[in-house]
């Protein structure tokens, strides 16, 4: 029997080397005893017998009651069947310890990850609002959007683009800091749903959960074009998902505001 071709396989099954000469030796052989396998093999003797017990534990050997003690081998078909058995009850446990200790890491952190995640530093306000303009006239479903009340009064320059989302059936959802100094801006934002927040740290928009723009502006005054504002534009899904977390939970804290 040619076992070059067959020593291979069975190995990848997961049988070692002389496990699988043994194995060969038995299905060529038939019943033998553990003399003639070490004869056929070249395999110690005192080796012979520890080799068969493993390969009975693993389903492809059978130790017959009898004087001396004889082997035979377990047909292929129950082998391959029973090596698939112990390879799925192998990979269930690697998977059971795996998914123990990688899913609480990877919960942690998912809200940054994202294998199609791309960020974008924009220097500069007029950059800034050309990115802005964009990401409104792509909404499809919500635009999320929280600002400071120089930031507000600054966003009437997108009030088109904003009126053209709301008639297309877009949600719009604005946090920002209003006051008597852009009471009419926040007034022309009817179509909007617009709350007042106490301070806003940084502005950030999102669009549909799949984008989002966060920016500091420098200085935060009423020009609306000129200023060395700086942003990160990040069009991945959870990120962005992470910063409408964080927009929601502010925007609940929100007061009403009652348009005039």
């Amino acid at each position: 029997m040619d076992t070059s071709s067959t020593l291979k396989p069975l190995e990848e099954m997961g049988l070692s080397k002389y496990e699988s000469k043994i194995y060969l030796t038995l299905i060529s052989e038939g019943i033998s005893t553990a003399k003639n396998i070490s004869d056929i093999t070249g395999i110690p003797y005192g080796k012979v017998y520890e080799i068969i017990n493993t390969l009975s534990q693993k389903g492809f050997a059978m130790v017959l009651p009898s004087k001396p003690m004889k082997y035979s081998a377990v047909s292929p078909q129950q082998s391959i069947a029973n090596a698939r058995k112990e390879a799925r009850k192998r990979f269930e446990k690697i998977e059971s310890s795996l998914l123990r200790q990688l899913e609480p890491i990877f919960a942690k952190n998912k809200n940054f990850a994202g294998s199609k995640s791309s960020f974008l530093v924009i220097n500069g306000r007029s950059n800034i609002v050309r990115r802005t303009e964009e990401m409104i006239k792509k909404a499809k479903k919500n635009i999320n959007i929280q600002c400071s009340a120089n930031s507000l009064s600054r966003l009437i320059i997108h009030k088109e683009a904003l009126k053209e989302a709301a008639d297309n059936g877009v949600e719009i959802s604005i946090a920002g800091i209003t006051g008597s100094e852009n009471a009419e801006e926040v007034s022309s934002l009817g179509f909007c749903r617009l709350k007042h927040i106490e301070s806003a740290k940084s502005n950030l928009i999102s669009i549909d959960g799949k984008e989002s723009l966060i920016t500091s502006p420098s200085p935060d005054d009423d020009n609306i074009l000129y200023g060395r504002d700086l942003g990160i534009s990040a069009a991945s899904s959870s990120f962005t998902r992470f910063i409408d977390n964080f927009f929601e939970i502010n925007f609940k804290k929100a007061k009403e505001i009652r348009y005039k």
